[in-house]
């Protein structure tokens, strides 16, 4: 490694945390300095003077025995020096320099054994840091190839393979710098060299052709890139493979200079994509192929080619079910056979294309790297977003989540490689559609799809079993004295063994698994029985009780219904009810949500836009929202004492609020200091710790009370009405 490596090897972050582990371990350590090989300091711990800030290029030392070397200050002082080293290969990469107050130092061998795991986790740290640092580092040469292979791919569209490989070769030459390109596919009869020979000399027409078929023997004989020089001209020759592994082929690059390592990778990867010229397709693309069919090729294709890149794709159409609810099986039918069609025309040489599901599709990539398998996925994206179905006068779009499983670099099977591809589907479904998740290990996104998977199980067990329990947080007026209670109904699950589950722990499963519509419809139900059977109807009937609808809710058509038919039958007045609609809820299906909250609102109920400011609601759509209240998410209220920012927008918002004559709820409010300041800008109500913890709504609907005095009922005022 360079010596100038080190600067950016260390994080001063972590170093930070790293030098406090050392100056607790060491005694009476005082500060610590990091130099590199050359005696530079590139990090120093705080309060070091700068005459402290020595350098050396080299350890003193009584020999290479020693772990370090004890260096004496002019005052008397001691300090310990150590090497930092290359964590594998174990070169010397800089030193780390620990000052200490101590006049009589302790042997260099204890101090290092104190504080040599401390090193080698600031030597791994290091390592980590200048990989990722070279990964970022990429190269202009790099960018533009691949600009290049991105245009190269718009040129699978064309119909005429003659034009399709004359512009290949013409941007080609324009990259490289090159004095001519050539493709020679003989089976496919193509032929082409760019510039266009001229027409009045045909002999060096003859004479190029007759280079080209010398290089296409060689590349049949050889297999793999070749170089040669003809005169000036340097020429790199890149065989053209089918999916049989026969050389059917040659891209030829020619010019006055060498091309790079780099450069004649670039070229393996055009001729790569020189097959989609020739002739139709080998026949493996075919949605007759069932999912066993599709298993045994992929299987097939990894046995011969282990040591190759490929990609399995699952794709899964977005929202069929709610086509087929909408406008008919037969629709539904439509987009599966436009999704089917439009994977095949995407489909290369020796890709397979099968359905392995009603809405799922499996596609294998042959030869596919993560470049190109993500580039693919996302062209057959676009090229559904480009797309719709007509039925019955109706314009329905098209679109899907695709799941990547790269093989050998995640999985080696074929078995495992679809199972990780519908893991990551489920992602790109969860993250709402209509997008490609490439499966990593480390991805946390998958892995808490993994969790959720192991989740639902119980999740469902807990509907059947009725193993939900109802809790009630207070919202508490910070303007004016109110009597009349207010609370929001939480919900949480009971394990077989009776232990509670916050919300945290199932609700990621039941929204990703679609089963958020039937925790909504338990809560309600629930709800509503126990406000119509307290003691102490009149009480509970003057309070506000809010209730959660997710978006899946929102999108189901027979919810409404539901929620008019339970208040209408449980006897509890609309108003004591309040629904609260997340602001991400209401962007996903604003129609949906405008209908739902004015059906609710002429019914006499309240709504809450909840945790507004997290999502991309934002002010442009609060003019077009009739809600009673607006809930302000905690990321504004728990730092409003120390953020300026979020001070302005809570205050920002009780203005807007106060012209829509809605009333502002902050969430999160855990301390007097902010209700405090949430009073001085005009904050109606709280909610949080600082208010009150939720308890069992059973018991919150016991200790309501006493009864209201009627008269002072008929005269109160409530903010947001």
């Amino acid at each position: 490694m360079k010596q100038d490596n080190l600067l950016i090897r260390i994080d001063p972050g972590s170093m930070s945390v790293f030098a406090t582990q050392i100056l607790e371990a060491v005694r009476d350590a005082r500060a610590i300095v990091v130099h590199d090989t050359a005696g530079q300091v590139v990090w120093a711990s705080s309060g070091v003077h700068e005459d402290k800030l020595f350098g050396f290029d080299r350890i003193p030392g009584d020999g290479e025995s020693q772990p370090g070397a004890i260096l004496r200050q002019d005052d008397g002082s001691t300090t310990y020096v150590f090497d930092l080293n290359h964590a594998s290969s174990g070169s010397r990469i800089g030193s780390l320099a620990v000052l200490t107050g101590a006049t009589d130092p302790d042997s260099i061998g204890f101090v290092h054994s104190v504080i040599e795991p401390i090193l080698h986790c600031i030597e791994r740290q290091a390592d980590i840091n200048s990989e990722l640092s070279a990964v970022r580092q990429v190269s202009e040469e790099t960018r533009r190839g691949a600009k290049l292979l991105i245009e190269l791919d718009d040129l699978d569209d064309c119909t005429d393979p003659d034009a399709a490989v004359r512009q290949l070769l013409k941007r080609s030459a324009k990259h490289f710098g090159a004095a001519f390109t050539a493709v020679l596919l003989p089976a496919d009869g193509i032929q082409a060299i760019y510039p266009t020979p001229a027409a009045d000399d045909p002999a060096r027409d003859r004479r190029l052709m007759g280079r080209l078929s010398k290089l296409m023997s060689a590349a049949k004989l050889h297999r793999k890139v070749t170089r040669s020089k003809s005169g000036r001209s340097h020429f790199v020759t890149t065989p053209v493979f089918d999916s049989k592994d026969d050389v059917v082929g040659v891209f030829v690059v020619a010019g006055n200079e060498e091309l790079s390592k780099d450069q004649i990778r670039l070229c393996r990867a055009i001729s790569s994509k020189l097959h989609m010229f020739g002739s139709a397709p080998e026949n493996t693309v075919s949605s007759s192929f069932s999912r066993h069919d599709f298993l045994r090729y992929v299987a097939e294709v990894i046995r011969r080619e282990s040591a190759t890149s490929h990609a399995v794709l699952i794709v899964d159409v977005d929202k069929l079910h709610i086509v087929n609810d909408n406008f008919g099986h037969m629709a539904g039918d439509k987009i599966v056979r436009k999704v089917n069609r439009i994977l095949t025309d995407c489909a290369k040489r020796g890709d397979i294309v099968a359905k392995l599901g009603g809405d799922i599709f499996g596609m294998f990539l042959r030869g596919a790297d993560e470049q190109e398998a993500v580039q693919r996925a996302e062209f057959v994206l676009r090229t559904l977003c480009g797309e719709s179905v007509e039925h019955e006068g109706r314009t329905i779009s098209v679109t899907a989540s695709i799941g990547v499983a790269l093989i050998p670099d995640v999985v080696s099977d074929a078995e495992s490689a679809v199972s990780t591809a519908e893991v990551a589907t489920r992602s790109a479904k969860g993250r709402g559609g209509n997008r490609c998740v490439v499966f990593r290990d480390l991805d946390a996104s998958v892995m808490q799809r993994r969790s959720d998977l192991d989740q639902v199980g119980r999740l469902q067990s807990a509907l059947l079993d009725d193993r939900f329990v109802l809790f009630a947080q207070p919202i508490k007026p910070l303007q004016i004295a109110e009597t009349a209670p207010r609370y929001e109904i939480l919900v949480r699950m009971l394990e077989e063994d009776g232990t509670v589950l916050p919300p945290n722990k199932f609700l990621s499963a039941a929204e990703r698994y679609q089963m958020m519509s039937a925790i909504d419809r338990w809560v309600i139900r629930r709800t509503l029985d126990q406000l119509s059977a307290a003691d102490n109807p009149l009480e509970v009937g003057l309070g506000s009780f809010s209730i959660n609808v997710s978006a899946q809710s929102l999108m189901d058509k027979d919810f409404l219904e539901f929620v008019e038919s339970q208040i209408a039958e449980s006897g509890v007045p609309p108003d004591a009810i309040c629904f609260e609609i997340t602001e991400t809820s209401i962007v996903r299906c604003l129609e949906m949500a405008q209908y739902f909250i004015t059906r609710v609102r002429h019914l006499g109920c309240r709504v809450a836009l909840d945790d507004f400011g997290t999502g991309y609601c934002s002010f442009a759509y609060l003019k077009d929202l009739s809600v009673n209240y607006v809930k302000v998410d905690g990321v504004f209220i728990r730092d409003i004492l120390e953020n300026p920012l979020s001070e302005a927008i809570v205050a920002s918002l009780v203005r807007i609020a106060e012209v829509m004559s809605a009333a502002v709820v902050a969430e999160h409010v855990e301390t007097d200091l902010i209700v405090q300041r949430l009073r001085q800008h005009g904050v109606s109500f709280g909610q949080g710790y600082g208010i009150g913890k939720p308890r069992p709504l059973q018991d919150v609907l016991a200790g309501i009370g006493p009864a209201i005095d009627f008269a002072s009922h008929t005269t109160r005022l409530r903010v947001g009405e």
